[in-house]
């Protein structure tokens, strides 16, 4: 009951902090997508959708053009983001990455066909992915580390 209070202490202050530093760092790492595939990850799938609809709640709440989207697509990878390291070693640097990477992925697929069928948009996902590379590989490359810290911060035992 504590890790979760933490967690979602921490997922408040992870909101506030993408809120402001988004639009003035270029290669800010998304944060709420992090915690989203950490609770997936180490928690379990249960408490990763559970997870993920409060933290979609709160990403979409920054663009309300996709709150709706948010609320359906984070649940998704919370609880997917369990499936994967079950098939690897969950502490193995390169399954996170590889479970973020998904993640993201799947995040900027579900936006961009959103995005393409209410606006009307012909944009295609290799072209969103490349306009938000610097973020997204920043995301990826972060990964361990963040999944390292909030490791240790919420004392969570391997």
């Amino acid at each position: 009951m504590k890790t979760r209070f933490y967690l979602y202490g921490l997922l408040i202050i992870s909101v506030l902090a993408q809120a402001i530093l988004v639009s003035r760092i270029e290669r800010f790492p998304d944060v709420i997508l992090l915690m989203v595939v950490f609770t997936g990850i180490f928690l379990g799938g249960a408490d990763g959708a559970s997870f993920g609809f409060i933290a979609g709640f709160f990403r979409g709440c920054l663009s309300v053009d996709t709150l709706a989207l948010d609320i359906l697509i984070f649940p998704a990878v919370g609880a997917l983001s369990s499936l994967l390291p079950r098939m690897f070693y969950r502490q193995n640097p390169a399954a996170q990455v590889i479970t973020t990477a998904t993640a993201a992925f799947m995040v900027i697929a579900a936006h961009t066909f959103y995005l393409n069928m209410t606006s009307g948009n012909d944009i295609g996902i290799p072209f969103v992915i490349l306009m938000s590379r610097r973020s997204l590989i920043m995301t990826v490359l972060v990964s361990p580390f963040a999944f390292a810290f909030l490791k240790w911060l919420l004392r969570l035992k391997p």
